[in-house]
């Protein structure tokens, strides 16, 4: 599949490059595509900018790989749609 970016989304993927962020347009590609699936996906209880929060708290923090921060967001996402259907219940 060939993906034409305009000039400004070439400029941010070059942007996240040159951070060390992420080692390959590749790797931001997957993280943008991870990125779009957590935020579609049905019954999430939080609101776009808590899911915003924690993407950019992970992302922020050196301290996790990808896979264990993406793991940590399942997590919390997990955790607040069982809060949010455990109040629905009563």
């Amino acid at each position: 599949m060939t993906i034409d970016l305009t000039p400004e989304q070439e400029r941010r993927l070059q942007a996240v490059l040159s951070r060390g962020a992420y080692q390959s347009v590749e790797e931001v590609v997957e993280a943008a595509l991870t990125a779009v699936e957590q935020r579609t996906v049905p019954g999430f209880a939080g609101t776009p900018e808590e899911l915003d929060s924690l993407l950019l708290e992970g992302l922020a923090s050196r301290e996790l790989s990808e896979t264990e921060f993406w793991g940590s967001v399942q997590e919390q996402t997990d955790s607040m749609m069982r809060d949010r259907n455990s109040g629905q219940r009563r």
